[in-house]
């Protein structure tokens, strides 16, 4: 299961991204072995942005030939004039919107070192995707059953030396955070989130370090496992010290064992003496960014996002909140290129900003 996550870091912590490719939305693992230690895990799935091609924005590349019979090699063929190409990758990523429903076919090239076999193992969310693996020739020479964890032996590899998966995903849907805050309320840390769409999520743990500690594990906050309803959730830690920076970041799990971090969140525990509005980060953006405040104490407070003509794109808050440093995200995902105006308004206090989306 893929976890797609779009998280928040203060303007105090800068983290580079540059260079990294982007994670595919649904992404799931199989993996080739001879039987004799030699072998390989890759990965196939789907994202909106997913083609039959080399996806390079995923991390896909077209890998060299085969090497000379007696090395251990297995790939993925790519489906380039219906498999009839030569485009072969460790990662084959195809094209789906979310939730998705349907067939996708991929095939497999392998080849023994020492080993007289292929083994084959696959781990498919349940009740999610499920399918059959089948040779190339007439698809009933093999035909096994895919479905949850399991595993095939192909026991003559020189003949059998390709197969295809027919895999059938049911309502797939990936783990999206769509939103994930931080505030400090008196001696407090909040931590809010919220997911828009969840896929065999057993829950998060919620983890915490200083400059001076490694990380721990707070808490565990239950998933809802598999929904396409929006869920919120909340975590507070009250075991804070004041004048002390804090390093917050979740852990996914899923059902299966499987897991991923999202990225950090920093936070520094101080008194707030002002009422202050942060330049959002980051800035220009596309398609998220992150807006800060503070309150010297409790205040009726309104965040408003408008466009250049003075309209009101998003109210991103409007009630009582306590003294503290705020951060809300503003997804800009549907909204157009181009400047746009945040303005915060708390006790009397009044100030805006300018911010720039550029897709």
């Amino acid at each position: 299961m893929k976890k797609l996550f779009f998280l928040i870091i203060t303007t105090l912590f800068t983290i580079s991204n540059f260079a990294q490719f982007l994670e595919p939305t649904v992404k799931l693992p199989i993996t080739v072995d001879d039987g004799a230690g030699a072998s390989r895990t890759m990965h196939f799935g789907l994202d909106s942005l997913g083609t039959d091609g080399i996806d390079i924005i995923f991390g896909e590349s077209d890998v060299p030939p085969f090497p000379p019979i007696g090395a251990f090699e297995a790939r993925f063929l790519l489906p380039e004039n219906n498999f009839s190409g030569s485009l072969g990758s460790y990662l084959d990523v195809r094209y789906a919107t979310f939730p998705f429903t349907g067939q996708k076919e991929f095939r497999l090239a392998y080849q023994p070192a020492f080993g007289t076999v292929i083994n084959i193992t696959w781990n498919l969310p349940h009740n999610q995707a499920n399918g059959v693996l089948q040779d190339i020739i007439t698809g009933t020479l093999i035909n096994v059953t895919m479905q949850d964890s399991g595993t095939f032996t192909v026991t003559n590899p020189n003949v059998f030396n390709r197969l295809k998966m027919l895999i059938n995903f049911v309502n797939i849907i990936p783990v999206e955070l769509s939103s994930f805050s931080a505030s400090v309320v008196g001696t407090s840390v909040h931590l809010n989130w919220t997911t828009a769409t969840e896929l065999n999520n057993s829950g998060f743990e919620v983890q915490r370090k200083t400059d001076n500690s490694d990380w721990q594990t707070l808490d565990f906050i239950k998933g809802h496992g598999t929904t396409t309803q929006p869920q919120s959730y909340t975590y507070v830690d009250n075991s804070v010290s004041s004048n002390t920076k804090y390093y917050y970041r979740l852990r996914q799990n899923d059902f299966d064992g499987k897991f991923s971090f999202s990225n950090i969140i920093e936070i520094d525990i101080s008194s707030p003496k002002d009422f202050t509005l942060e330049q959002n980060y980051p800035n220009p953006f596309n398609p998220s960014t992150n807006i800060s405040f503070t309150l010297p104490k409790s205040s009726n407070v309104k965040l408003t996002i408008y466009n250049q003509i003075g309209e009101v794109v998003k109210e991103l808050v409007n009630q009582q909140l306590e003294a503290g440093v705020y951060i809300y995200n503003w997804n800009a995902e549907g909204q157009s290129s181009g400047i746009y105006l945040y303005e915060l308004q708390a006790e009397g206090f009044k100030q805006t900003k300018k911010m720039s989306l550029l897709k």
